[in-house]
């Protein structure tokens, strides 16, 4: 596991995992470009009295990114179905990685209430 020290760091990875694709996903990149604007902007709003709010939208931003970089591999979906795919499902992504099924009751854990 990578240990993360910044965000360029964190933004990095995702334009590496990306660019392995090559041009035909110039789509994605846009799309990954504007998830990082959405990022900045929570950035800058996240404070003590609205880390709340925030913070499931971080996570969001978060699960997105990475199922988008999970989808690119597979050549059978084009740039329009990845995007469909994971805005359909990034609020559930965590609770699928960490092994529960759409039908279970997960744990109390802000990571299950993304936004």
């Amino acid at each position: 596991m990578v240990h993360l020290e910044s965000k360029n760091e964190y933004i990095r990875q995702f334009k590496a995992a990306l660019d392995k694709e090559g041009s035909e996903r110039l789509t994605l990149m846009t799309y990954l470009n504007s998830q990082f604007q959405k990022l900045d902007h929570l950035i800058e709003a996240i404070s003590q009295e609205t880390f709340w709010q925030v913070f499931p939208e971080i996570l969001g931003v978060d699960a997105k990114l990475t199922l988008l970089t999970e989808l690119i591999s597979f050549e059978d979906f084009s740039n329009e179905e990845i995007i469909r795919i994971v805005e359909n499902d990034y609020q559930v992504y965590f609770k699928e990685l960490c092994g529960y099924d759409l039908k279970m009751k997960e744990k109390p854990s802000i990571i299950f209430h993304i936004l």
